[in-house]
C-alpha cells in the first residue's frame, strides 16, 4: 500500500474523485482555502460554536473570519444562520458538522453555489455517517477530514482534502507541493491508516451502539438531548444542563468524567452576539461514546445522570 493506493481508497469511500493526504485537519483546510483562489483578505463565514482551530487555521491562511450562529436542533450552523451574516465580502463558506450531527449541507450547497462562493465541507468529527444516504465528507467544492485525537480515525496524525474537480486537485496538489509543513510525510503511518479506514464502517457501528444506549437510557428530565435519527452517530454525545457547574461538581465528587466542548468563538471576537452558541457554552455536557469506551462506563455515565438532582 502506498500513498497513491491510499488516497484513492480514501477518495472512493467518499464518494469523490480526488484525495489528498496532509499532516493534520488544519492542514486540510488550510490547502482547501488556498485552492479555492478567494481573495486574501476576503471573508470566510464559520459556526461560532466549534474547535477553536477551524477559526486559527482560517486566520493562518489569510481570510478573515465572520462568525455565524447555530442551530439547537442540529448544534451545527444552517442556512438562515448563514443568511444572517453574509456580506459582500464572503468569498467562502465552512460547514462544520456539530459534533457529529450533520448540518442541513444540501441546503448550504445551493446557497453557496446560488452566491458563486466556495464551499468547504468540514467533517472532522463526522465522517463514517451519512446525510440522506450520502457519506458525510462528500458534499461542497472540498471536504476536509482529520486523523487526529479522539477522531472517528484516532490516529494521532494526519488530515484529508477531498474534492470532484479536477482543476481544485491540481491547486491542492500544487499547494501542497509547496508547503512542507502541510504534507502526509509520515510514510509509516500509511499501512496503519488503510487499516483504519477498512475498520471504519465497524468501528462506527459500535460508536452508534454507545450512542444509541445513551439516547435510550438517559431519562433525567433536567437534561436535554440534542436531535437524533438513524445517521447521527455523535463524536461524543451531548446534553445539556442549566446548572452545569454543579453538576460537574458533583461528578468530581463521584469520580465521573465529562467534558464541555465547545466554547462560544463569539468570545474571541467582539462584534457579533450568538445567543445559541452562548447558550451551549454554558450547558453542554459531553459523554464519551469512542468505541474504546467501556460498557461499565456507559452504564455508570446513564446512572449517575439519571439519580442527578440540582440540590
Amino acid at each position: 500500500m502506498g500513498l497513491t493506493q491510499l488516497q484513492s481508497l480514501i477518495a472512493t469511500a467518499f464518494d469523490r474523485q480526488h484525495a489528498l493526504l496532509t499532516s493534520s485537519g488544519s492542514f486540510a483546510l488550510i490547502t482547501a482555502l488556498n485552492a479555492s483562489q478567494a481573495p486574501k483578505g476576503s471573508s470566510v463565514i464559520m459556526p461560532a460554536s466549534c474547535c477553536p482551530i477551524v477559526l486559527f487555521a482560517i486566520q493562518m491562511a489569510g481570510y478573515n473570519v465572520i462568525l455565524a450562529d447555530v442551530s439547537l436542533c442540529s448544534l451545527s450552523m444552517e442556512v438562515t444562520n448563514i443568511e444572517a451574516v453574509f456580506n459582500d465580502s464572503v468569498s467562502v463558506i465552512v460547514a462544520v458538522h456539530g459534533y457529529g450531527h450533520y448540518c442541513k449541507i444540501d441546503e448550504i450547497a445551493k446557497f453557496a453555489k446560488h452566491n458563486n462562493i466556495t464551499l468547504i465541507e468540514d467533517a472532522c468529527l463526522s465522517y463514517g455517517s451519512t446525510y440522506k444516504g450520502k457519506p458525510l465528507g462528500s458534499f461542497g467544492d472540498f471536504s476536509i477530514l482529520s486523523f487526529g485525537y479522539d477522531k472517528p480515525i484516532d490516529n494521532q496524525y494526519g488530515g484529508a482534502v477531498l474534492t470532484s474537480s479536477k482543476c481544485l486537485f491540481e491547486r491542492a496538489k500544487m499547494f501542497l507541493n509547496e508547503n512542507k509543513m502541510a504534507q502526509f510525510s509520515d510514510v509509516k503511518q500509511i499501512e496503519k491508516l488503510n487499516d483504519c479506514f477498512l475498520n471504519l464502517k465497524k468501528q462506527m457501528q459500535v460508536r452508534k451502539k454507545n450512542v444509541d444506549y445513551l439516547q435510550n437510557y438517559i431519562t433525567n428530565s433536567l437534561f436535554v438531548k440534542a436531535r437524533f435519527d438513524t445517521e447521527v452517530t455523535y463524536w461524543r454525545y451531548p446534553l445539556l444542563i442549566k446548572n452545569r457547574t454543579h453538576f460537574l461538581a458533583k461528578a468530581k465528587e463521584n469520580g465521573m468524567i465529562f467534558t464541555k466542548h465547545y466554547k462560544s468563538l463569539g468570545e474571541l471576537q467582539t462584534n457579533g452576539h450568538y445567543p445559541n452558541a452562548s447558550l451551549i457554552d454554558d450547558q453542554i455536557i459531553n459523554l464519551f461514546v469512542r468505541p474504546e469506551t467501556p460498557q461499565e462506563q456507559l452504564t455508570n455515565m446513564v446512572m449517575f445522570i439519571n439519580d442527578y438532582q440540582d440540590k
